[in-house]
């Protein structure tokens, strides 16, 4: 795997909620994209919308999440 990989960073309950947590992270120069969006809205399991980053900005990511509370 590259360090430019998509990995998971976050799972969340719903798109508002990863959309929050995209928009804080792409204010820190971290790029993120919502997957499952659509999916996640109509039939929404818990974690059905998935957060991803590049495998290089993972560690960072989570980290300005937890801060703001948006990781579990």
């Amino acid at each position: 795997m590259k360090d430019t990989d998509l990995v998971l960073c976050a799972r969340y309950i719903d798109a508002p909620t990863a959309s929050i947590a995209q928009g804080l992270l792409e204010s820190n120069d971290i790029p993120a994209i919502i997957d499952n969006e659509i999916m996640g809205t109509i039939f929404p399991p818990a974690g059905a919308v998935r957060l991803m980053v590049r495998r290089m900005d993972l560690e960072r990511a989570q980290s300005i999440l937890a801060e703001g509370h948006l990781l579990d």
